[in-house]
Parts: structure tokens; sequence; C-alpha cells
């Protein structure tokens, strides 16, 4: 889609397409905002499904860029499969989970990457620097992606971690040939680091930032493209919040163009021990007060999260909800969703599912709701065993 041009989300100011920007001098996060009239009436189901199933399917809803420039591993068509046990057990209504862990590096991150490093690449080599270094802090998941496709488009790579990002996620870095740079600090020190390196060294920052928001929101589109409706939930978890607001604007863009009637509710869950956008919502504020994570799912310990104030206007807007979930429940969650689901996902990626029970609980969810729920990372991320993990929660807890 043609991109009119870029907005902030707490003052409203507006950039031009043309200019590479991360944040707005306001310090806030910005999205594209695009002009619909190009697609809306031109476009429809049976258009989007003639064609292959993955991530590009839906390329109208990207920003517009050449095939040469396009970076892709395959990316997207992930499974959508209906609860087996869990929703009789719980007494739930229509019940699904969405596998973002199949996605080629293992979470949902390679949608964000395949638009953002392709718009990367796009810029630099239009500028006669295909060479010139992309950099991006990361807890790990996107790190590993980033390096991923920076590597298939030949473009080197820096990743800002956590000093005590999981070993798993680093080898997944170095196995791309990504520079790895520990920091002494949280992602927020990281994200700072990367932010001086574009700064002060000209180099192209990647991360959580528009581009990426644009490229996740596809999660939300094959949600609907999957059930031929629409449901009634969408249980997501939040880190830096890209994924939820990406999610709810993909959503809305459905509706603007013609493809849907109706929005779903958005449940977004947090740590407790990272619950910034969770106290906002409760507290029925629109600021997003930093905090420093105390939490084992490392995934989405983002303190000061880049897109909080978007992800805390999707729940709004969507007439949702949002809450935290301490690591035991986590922890709970993930031993249910591999025990009767055969679904294994790390401590972060099963984040939603304890969201959901304790969405249930509270009677936030009718009995017969249509829910689905965002599995975003592989079990096989995780840094240590499950004993070894429920050792440190309950030193955590004690």
């Amino acid at each position: 889609m043609q991109v009119k041009y870029l907005q902030c989300a707490k003052c409203g100011r507006t950039y031009p397409r043309e200019e590479i920007r991360y944040r707005c001098e306001c310090g806030d996060s910005i999205e594209l905002v695009y002009d619909y009239s190009k697609i809306k009436g031109r476009i429809s189901w049976e258009m989007l499904r003639s064609r292959p199933f993955d991530h590009w399917r839906y390329r109208e809803f990207y920003p517009d860029l050449d095939t040469g420039s396009i970076i892709s591993m395959g990316e997207g068509g992930t499974p959508l499969i209906r609860s087996r046990n869990l929703a009789s057990e719980l007494n739930m209504g229509e019940l699904f989970f969405k596998l973002e862990s199949m996605n080629p590096t293992g979470s949902f991150k390679d949608r964000g990457s395949t638009v953002e490093i392709s718009e990367a690449y796009h810029y630099l080599c239009h500028h006669g620097e295909c060479e010139n270094e992309i950099v991006c802090a990361s807890t790990g998941n996107m790190g590993a992606s980033v390096a991923a496709y920076c590597a298939r488009g030949g473009i080197k790579c820096t990743i800002y971690v956590p000093k005590d990002t999981a070993k798993i996620k680093l080898l997944q870095m170095m196995a791309h040939g990504a520079e790895i740079v520990r920091v002494d600090g949280d992602y927020t020190v990281a994200m700072l680091t990367a932010k001086r390196e574009y700064e002060e060294r000209g180099r192209y920052l990647a991360g959580d930032y528009p581009y990426r928001g644009e490229g996740e929101k596809s999660v939300g589109l094959e949600i609907i493209d999957q059930l031929d409706g629409v449901p009634d939930y969408l249980v997501c978890p939040i880190g830096n919040g890209t994924l939820v607001h990406g999610i709810w604007k993909g959503l809305k863009e459905l509706k603007i163009t013609g493809l849907i009637s109706r929005l779903p509710k958005v449940i977004g869950v947090q740590a407790e021990g990272c619950n910034t956008v969770a106290r906002s919502f409760e507290e029925g504020r629109d600021d997003i007060t930093p905090v420093v994570p105390h939490t084992l799912m490392d995934a989405v310990a983002c303190g000061d999260p880049l897109d909080g104030t978007w992800a805390l206007r999707a729940v709004r807007e969507s007439e949702g909800w949002a809450a935290a979930v301490s690591d035991i429940d986590g922890a709970k969650a993930r031993d249910l969703l591999g025990k009767k689901e055969g679904i294994f996902a790390e401590l972060s990626g099963a984040l939603s599912m304890a969201g959901l029970i304790k969405a249930y609980q509270a009677e936030i969810i009718e009995k017969d709701a249509r829910t689905v729920v965002i599995v975003t990372g592989h079990g096989l991320k995780e840094p240590e065993t499950f004993e070894d993990e429920m050792r440190k929660i309950s030193q955590i807890i004690l």
C-alpha cells in the first residue's frame, strides 16, 4: 500500500514517508498511515486465497517494496489448531492456538523481520550502501530473527543484548554471523546503546519500530483467513507492545477495506515483573511508567516498552482487557499446553495461555466465546530445564 505519512501515537505529529525515523521527537512511537483508497473495493478474500498461504499473501497491506528488495524465508502460514482437551476441561467455548513457533527462526519475530529488513535493504541499496551495517537491541528472539534475515540479505549485523540473555538465543545469532555485544543492564540499556550507534555512526536501526509492526500484523490477518471469520477474543502477550499494536492495526485495515464487518476484543498479557501496560490499563492512565524488569519471561522483559502507548490504545479501542500474570502461572500454563495439547512453548510463549486462564476466571471471557491464543515462541528456545526454571521461580517468590 502507498504510505501517506508517519504519525506519532502520543502527540499526533506527522513525518514524510521518505524520512527514516524510528521515534517521534516527543519520544513516543510512530506508525505508518496508508492511503486505503488505493485498495478499498479492489481486493477480496478470493483474490488473496488464490496465492500461497504465507506472510506475503497479504502484500497489499504492507509498504510498497519492489520484488528484488524482499528478503523472505517463507515465514507466516503458521498453523491455527483447535483445542482438543483444554477447552472442555476448562469449560470454555471454542478455543484455538496460533502456533507462531513454526516460523523459520522459531518465533513470530520473522514476520516483522521480513518487512523491516526488506525495507532496510531497499533503503541501503538505493543509497549505495548495500553492505552498511544494521544494529539491533534484543532480549533474544528478535536478535536471532534479524540476524537470520540480515544473513540472507547479505547485510552485516550487530545485536546488543542484556547480559543475562539465554545462551541458546545467542547461539542462534552467532550461527547467522551476527556480532553480539552484551551490555551491562537490561533490554532498555541495550536499546539505548543500539540507538546511540545509529545516531553517532549512521548505522541502520532495526527493532520494534514502524516497519516491524507492519509485518507482525499478518498474525491477525491469517487468523481471520484461517477461521473464515472473526473470533470474539484474541489473547496476545505484550513485551514491547509491537505485536499487539500490529495485529490491531491490521484488523482495523481489514475492516476499513471491507474484508470484515466487525472486530474482536484484544486481551493483552504481561509478566507481573514487567507490568507497565497492564498497570496503566488497570489505573485508567494513558501514559506508561517504566519499570526494572523482574521476570524469567526473558522474551517480554521490556521495562520501557517502545510501543506501550500503542498497545494500551489497542486494548482500549477493542474494548478488551489487559492483565499481568506471575512466572509461576506462566510455567503452569506452559505445562498445560505441553501435556494437554502437545504444544511445546517457551515460558514467554505460554504467557498468553496464562492470561487466558486469568481472564476466564475473572469472567472477562464468556463461556460460549470463540477465542484465539497466540503462542509466540518455541520451547526449544528455553535456556534451561523445567526443573531449573521452577527452582528460579521459587527463589523469586521467596
